[in-house]
């Protein structure tokens, strides 16, 4: 058997496992960063629950002391919203 065949078989074996070495490594760190954008997405959905019921409570408590109240026009609330969603939007930030 040619001896430098040999080498160059061994080094391709080499090359062979060392990018299957990688794909792992790649896999892993794939799997660990969605298993983090679903615990990020989880807490998103779990804060904007929380917030929809804080918002809906303190609105019922505006209706009783202030009925004629700016906020109590959901036009006006939508609008206040907006400018912030848009800005996020539009930056293109995240948001802790």
């Amino acid at each position: 058997m040619d001896s430098g065949n040999e080498g160059t078989r061994m080094s391709d074996n080499g090359a062979a496992l060392g990018r299957a070495f990688a794909a792992e490594r790649n896999a892993a760190d794939w799997k660990t960063y969605a298993k983090n954008l679903e615990q990020q997405l989880l807490a998103a959905n779990a804060n904007l629950a929380g917030n929809k019921a804080l918002k809906d409570a303190a609105l019922r408590e505006l209706a009783k002391v202030a009925p004629s109240n700016y906020l109590m026009v959901q036009q006006n609330r939508q609008r206040i919203y907006d400018k912030d969603f848009d800005a996020v939007v539009a930056s293109g930030r995240r948001v802790a």
